[in-house]
This record gives structure tokens, C-alpha cells and sequence, in this order.
């Protein structure tokens, strides 16, 4: 519940902020400020009328203002509409990840730092539940702490993994070509790997093989995962990857 609301508040902050920014944006853009209008100044004794093209400071300080507060209108704009990924959670430095990694067991540090997989049919998560677990509940990293995928997505494929039609949120996960794959295999053949975005550590892979409503398989290593049972959230296609590298991720 925790982890659903703080996720809720931060997107509505965001478009509340953006939103206001955006007001104050066109108020000052569109209503044009009274000091940037250019009055007569009539010759006589009191001066001379401003010589062609001189400056006006006040209609400069106006144009200042309203340069700036596009500015801001253009955040706001990047703040709606760019990928979740520029919005990921912050990235953790080396050596907190060693630190996190240190009360794993050695098979499980070298899934998440090195990138092996499990056995099928005989993984557990960091915190000793089976990969077929049933219970409701947030899989989150054991590295970083961030939630990555929800019991509401998850199904039986059949391979012996856990699988996820979607990950919690694309902001926690990156999926990227496996640079393993690229190094030893044809290009048919390279995988779509899947990691916590704040470690960088290994979770597995994603397919184009999996159920609706998404089509996707996210086969993740249960020792690349810790399970907190509890309430979890409603799974949300439009969290599912959109890459389609080639036949097998």
C-alpha cells in the first residue's frame, strides 16, 4: 500500500506542478505587460523624443521575464511528456551496491552482479520464497529496494521462472540488448535483458511470447528478486516494453 500510494503521489505531484507552471506561463505570456508598450514622448522642455531605435529597459526587463517563464513552460512540457526513463529512480554509486549485495549468498550476487541464471524449476527470491510463489504481493529488488514487478502480473509460463506480463513501472526497469548475446551470437538471436534500473544489476530477460494484454514475458531469475507479501498493486500494460529486438526478446 506504502509503495502504490508514494508511487500515486509523486506522478500527481508532478502534474500538479507542471500544471501551475503552465498557468502562470500563459498568463504572463498572453496578457502583454503594460511597461513593454511603447508610449510618445512629445519634444518640448520636457526632453527630447527617444531617437530611433533606442532601448527601452522596461520593455527589455518585460521581454526577460516572459523569455524566462518559457522556459519554465517548456520544463513543464518535458516534465509531462518525456519517457518514464529520463524520470528513474537515482542511480546507485559502486560501492552502495556492494554494501547491499553483502548479506546475499554468492550464487545470488552472481545473478544480480554477473548476470547468471538460475536452474528452472528451482529458484527462490533473496528472501527464501519459491519462483512459483502464489501469494499476493511486490517483488522488489534486493539491491536497491525499488518495486519492480506485482503478483497481479505475474503467471505461469510454463518455463520454470517467475514471468510478468509488466513490470510495476517502466521507471524502476531497463531493458537494453544483452551485450552478452552481442558479443558470442548472431543478431536473431540477441535477448532483451531486463535490470533495476537504480543498481544496474541483472533480472533476466523479456520475450515476445507472453499472454495478454500485453504479449510480453518478463522471465526473471527469483534469486535477482525479494518478495514483500501485502497488497499489490493492479498490473498496467502500458508499463510493458515496446521493444521487439528480434524473435526470442
Amino acid at each position: 500500500t506504502v509503495i502504490t500510494f508514494a508511487m500515486a503521489f509523486r506522478n500527481t505531484l508532478r502534474g500538479v506542478v507542471a500544471v501551475l507552471v503552465l498557468c502562470q506561463l500563459s498568463m504572463t505570456w498572453l496578457l502583454p505587460a503594460a511597461s513593454e508598450r511603447r508610449l510618445p514622448v512629445p519634444n518640448g522642455p520636457k526632453g527630447p523624443r527617444s531617437a530611433p531605435g533606442a532601448s527601452n529597459p522596461e520593455a527589455s526587463t518585460a521581454a526577460s521575464r516572459r523569455t524566462g517563464l518559457l522556459g519554465l513552460g517548456v520544463a513543464a512540457f518535458a516534465l509531462i511528456l518525456a519517457p518514464h526513463a529520463a524520470r528513474a529512480a537515482r542511480e546507485m554509486s559502486d560501492a552502495e551496491i556492494k554494501e547491499a549485495a553483502k548479506p546475499l549468498s554468492p550464487f545470488q550476487q552472481r545473478v544480480l552482479l554477473e548476470a547468471a541464471t538460475e536452474p528452472a524449476f528451482t529458484g527462490k527470491t533473496t528472501n527464501g520464497y519459491a519462483w512459483d510463489n502464489k501469494e499476493q504481493g511486490v517483488y522488489v529488488s534486493p539491491i536497491s529496494g525499488e518495486p519492480l514487478f506485482s503478483s497481479k502480473a505475474k503467471y505461469n509460463s510454463g518455463t520454470g521462472w517467475p514471468s510478468f506480463w509488466a513490470p510495476v513501472s517502466s521507471e524502476t526497469v531497463l531493458e537494453r540488448t544483452d551485450p552478452n548475446d552481442m558479443e558470442s551470437l548472431p543478431q536473431i538471436f540477441w535477448r532483451t535483458e531486463v535490470l533495476d534500473r537504480a543498481s544496474m544489476t541483472h533480472l533476466g530477460h523479456v520475450f515476445n511470447d507472453g499472454p495478454e494484454p500485453t504479449g510480453k514475458r518478463y522471465c526473471i531469475n527469483a534469486a535477482a528478486l525479494k518478495f514483500v507479501p501485502g497488497e499489490a498493486p493492479a498490473g498496467d500494460p502500458k508499463q510493458a516494453s515496446k521493444r521487439t529486438l528480434s524473435l526470442f526478446g
